[in-house]
This record gives C-alpha cells, sequence and structure tokens, in this order.
C-alpha cells in the first residue's frame, strides 16, 4: 500500500472559512468529536474486542485548557484508517456507509472550524503500522489557497488505535464556570443511551459523565388515592407515517410521570440512532410541545417526561433538530391517542391532578431554611420597621390566643419591644396534620426564661391545601410567603393594642412589607 504523504482538502476548500458562523453551540460541535469516535467504534467492534477482549469499552476524553485556550478531545476508538484519509478531511464529502452517527461528512471539520482557525488531528489506525498527523490553519489554507496539506508520518505498534484533536487558539468559545456545567450535562444526556449499554465512557477533564433518569411516580390514582399504587410509566410503539424512502416513520420508547416535579427535567428526548437529538437537557432544550406537556408552569409541564427514539426522521447537519416537514402534528396526535387508550393508564389526567403532600424530612429540611433565613435577615431590623407603623397610644388592649402545640413543626424566635412591651416573637413553619388553618397568630406554647418577656406566635402551614397546591417544597416560594403572614401576624398585634379600625390591618401590614420584609 502506499504510503499517504498529503491529504487532499478539494473542493471547498473557502467553505472551511464560514464553518465558524454555524448556528452550533458548545455541546452539539463537541459531540460531533464523540458521534465520530461511536461511529469508528461500532463499525470496528469485533475487531477491536478481539484485540482488547470483550470487556473493551469505548473511552473518550474532552479537555479543556483553559491557560493555553486549548481543547482536546482523545479517543480509543479504530482510528482513521488510510483508505479513508482522503475523504475524512474534505469537507462534505459522505462515508460510504453513513447508517450510524458518522453521516454528513461534516462533523470533524464543521465543529473544529466553529470553535478554532487552527486545529490538528492526530490518529492511529488498527492494524496499521503509521501514526498521521495533519494541521489545518484555516486562515493561512483561505489566503494562501491551499488545496492540499502535508501529512506527518511515525512508525507505531499496528495494535494501537486511536484519534486525537486538538483545538488551539480557542477563544470566547471556550466553556467555562457555568458553560462548561451546562456543556457536561448535556452531553451526558445526549449519550445515556450508550452509557447504559456499556459502549461508551466519557469523560470532562477526568470526571465520568454518568446520566441519571428522574424517578418515577408510584402512587394511587389521584381519584382514589386509598387504591394501589401504579408505577406511572406508560411503553408506546407506534407507526405514523411514510418517509421520503418509502420506509415507515415510527416512534417508539416511553412517557412517564416524575416523582418530583423539575422543570429542567420534564419534557421529552428524542432520539435518533441511539443519540438525543432534541430534548438533552435544562430548560430550554426540552421538548415540550403544548399539546402533549401542556400549559408552560403547569403541573402536568413540570412532572411529564420520556424517551422516545424516532425512526425514518432527516435531521440538521448539527444534528440539533428533526426535519419534521407535515408530520410533526400527526406524531404528537398519534402519541396522545396511544396514551388515551381504553388498556393505557391515564398518565395525562394524573400528571394534571395528582398533587403531593412532601415527607416529613423534606418538609423540616425547607422548615429549618426558611425560619433561619427569614428570622435572621428581619429581626435586627423589625424593630424600627414597627415603630413606623405605631401612631397611637396603646388602649383596650386585647390578649393573643394560645396556639395548640404541634409535634411536626420548626420554628426560630427573636425579641421585640412593641408599643412598650417585651415581646418574644416565634416564627413557625407547621407540617402537622393537626392544624387545619394556613395562618394562626397567638402566644406560642414555649414558655421564656425572662418572666417579663410575652410570647406571640406566627405560624404557616405547610400542609394547608393552598400550601400544598402551590408551594410544595420550594422554598423560594414558602419564604416570601412566610414573610407576608409575619406582616400580618405583627400587624394583627399593633391593631388590637391601637385600637385602631380594622382597615388599618391592611395599612400596617403594606407598610411592614417595605421594610426588611422585602430585603434579600
Amino acid at each position: 500500500m502506499k504510503e499517504l504523504n498529503n491529504v487532499s482538502i478539494r473542493p471547498g476548500v473557502t467553505i472551511l472559512s464560514v464553518l465558524k458562523h454555524l448556528n452550533y453551540k458548545p455541546y452539539y460541535a463537541l459531540a460531533e468529536f464523540v458521534d465520530n469516535a461511536i461511529d469508528s467504534y461500532l463499525k470496528n467492534e469485533n475487531e477491536l474486542k478481539e484485540i482488547e477482549g470483550e470487556d473493551f469499552r469505548l473511552r473518550v476524553d474532552i479537555e479543556f485548557d483553559n491557560n493555553n485556550n486549548r481543547i482536546q478531545i482523545k479517543d480509543n476508538a479504530a482510528g482513521i484508517h488510510s483508505i479513508d484519509y482522503q475523504r475524512a478531511f474534505r469537507a462534505a464529502e459522505l462515508p460510504p456507509d453513513n447508517s450510524r452517527l458518522s453521516e454528513f461528512g461534516m462533523g470533524m471539520k464543521s465543529a473544529a472550524c466553529w470553535f478554532s482557525n487552527k486545529w490538528q488531528a492526530k490518529s492511529k489506525a488498527l492494524n496499521e503500522e503509521i501514526e498521521r498527523t495533519v494541521v489545518f490553519d484555516i486562515s493561512k489554507i483561505v489566503e494562501d489557497k491551499i488545496e492540499e496539506l502535508q501529512i506527518k508520518t511515525t512508525s507505531a505498534n499496528p495494535n494501537s488505535h486511536y484519534t486525537v484533536i486538538t483545538l488551539y487558539e480557542v477563544d470566547e468559545k471556550m466553556p467555562i464556570r457555568r458553560g462548561l456545567g451546562k456543556v457536561k450535562r448535556h452531553l451526558a444526556s445526549i449519550y445515556r443511551d450508550f452509557f447504559r449499554k456499556g459502549i461508551l465512557d466519557l469523560y470532562i477533564n477526568g470526571e465520568k459523565l454518568t446520566y441519571t433518569s428522574p424517578k418515577i411516580l408510584n402512587v394511587p390514582y389521584y381519584e382514589t388515592p386509598d387504591g394501589e399504587n401504579i408505577y406511572w410509566k406508560q411503553e408506546v410503539d407506534f407507526d405514523f407515517g411514510d418517509d421520503r424512502n418509502g420506509g415507515k416513520l415510527r416512534a417508539r420508547g416511553f412517557i412517564a410521570i416524575m416523582e418530583t416535579m423539575s422543570v429542567s427535567d420534564s419534557g421529552f428526548a428524542l432520539f435518533r440512532r441511539g443519540r438525543v437529538i432534541e430534548g438533552s437537557a435544562d430548560n430550554d432544550e426540552g421538548f415540550r410541545p403544548p399539546a402533549l406537556s401542556g400549559s408552560l408552569g403547569s403541573h402536568r409541564y413540570k412532572r411529564l417526561f420520556g424517551e422516545l427514539h424516532l425512526e425514518g426522521f432527516k435531521v440538521s447537519h448539527t444534528k440539533d433538530g428533526f426535519q419534521w416537514d407535515d408530520n410533526m402534528e400527526a406524531f404528537l396526535e398519534i402519541l396522545k391517542e396511544e396514551l388515551e387508550e381504553v388498556d393505557s393508564i391515564p398518565i395525562l389526567k394524573q400528571a394534571d391532578r395528582y398533587r403531593v403532600r412532601e415527607s416529613a424530612k423534606n418538609y423540616q429540611k425547607v422548615s429549618k431554611k426558611v425560619v433561619d433565613n427569614t428570622a435572621d435577615k428581619i429581626q435586627n431590623n423589625i424593630y424600627q420597621d414597627v415603630q413606623n407603623v405605631i401612631s397611637r397610644p396603646i388602649s383596650d388592649v386585647v390578649e393573643e390566643p394560645t396556639l395548640e402545640g404541634v409535634s411536626k413543626s420548626y420554628y426560630k424566635k427573636f425579641p421585640l419591644n412593641i408599643s412598650n412591651i417585651d415581646y418574644m416573637v416565634h416564627i413557625e413553619l407547621s407540617y402537622d396534620e393537626t392544624i387545619d388553618e394556613l395562618i394562626q397568630v397567638g402566644d406560642h406554647l414555649i414558655p421564656e426564661s425572662k418572666p417579663n418577656f410575652k410570647n406571640i406566635g406566627v405560624r404557616l402551614s405547610l400542609i394547608h391545601p393552598f400550601m400544598v397546591e402551590f408551594a410544595g417544597d420550594d422554598h423560594k416560594v414558602i419564604e416570601p410567603l412566610l414573610r407576608m403572614v409575619v406582616a400580618l401576624g405583627l400587624s394583627e398585634i399593633i391593631v388590637k393594642k391601637s385600637g385602631a379600625p380594622i382597615t388599618e390591618l391592611r395599612n400596617n401590614m403594606n407598610e411592614l412589607l417595605l421594610g426588611s420584609l422585602s430585603k434579600l
């Protein structure tokens, strides 16, 4: 076999300079390199396992070197064979077998050029004795109209096999901080099926990526809460039209309800050839058609999720979306019919109507966080806030009622002087079933060591239907509600002490909420 000294990049040299303007996102660009590695592994799986053993797994390592503005992607797949070398580096030249993940003949070139003007590909093909390295300098290639690149070769063990892509001078497209976390989440989500099948180990900066599926709800139907538990997962498998080649458009997978509501995990992941195309991760990427997921922010929107493998569809060349043509409506219509069949579980109704009362453990944790934060934030400034709403001397003092003791609650206390009376204010969140009222204000049961202090308690019930419906165990919702309840309770005390008209209750509350209760 004649050794390769040069690689032709004709035609399409000028295409290379515009690839940086593709509508990529970092994780989809990086996925192109992972796709190529998986494709190489699957096409050479038997030969690889003959050399490495039956337990051999594909490993892809992505390293971000922020100090040198460099990204390196390494894999232990079968490498780029000499017979494929010329094609591999020419833009838009289809591989002879494009039935797997290497499909358009653009992935490595387009992703590398999107990240950087200068990059290098080093590869050692299985059963060959040469390691080959090619360097792309796009600015030089375009400026000098270069149509062939020199190949650097070195001798290597015929049993070794790898490809190393190095992207140099990566600037604004380098994922950092939150962007790096997003890359990890998306890539873990995109390749979840290959993880599960034991095909791929994917590492970023030495960290092995994993994907954890949301826990599926296992409770009775909401209309029969005392009935048997149902595992709320519905398998689906149906045809819904013909593709352009006369084959069938098919969907298979499952739809399920999450045990715990989560906007980031809800929505549907749409797969093609084993990898996620749409709905990979995060709030902005989930596939959530209103016909299936319901309206934005609804319980169904936050609980329903699923995985659907689609066959017969084309995808965009960046593999970030399906080419639906006129088939989207038919797909959603038939999918919904599948979920509403007589022998199916009523999964959409359950997602709409099921309400969960959080566990005592969750309530205890969130109660401590919310009460501590609220008390700590307001205790130093609430005195002045209260003084600002007292305009008349005390008259016709009315004693506050005593609150009943509860076992499931968390409270925090701090001293407060109201109209020359020393109070010990207790802010409490309760998740006790014996409490029917949403808001209670009264003497707290726990006595103070100082006899000159009076106790006052402001209690909010977490398991009142209002809180179950709108708050759950979300501390970001509970805390502002608790602060409003504190304002209401203190306003009630002030009104009772002053003998003011009942309308002053609202006025006092509004004024209190302008002070420390509104500060983060």
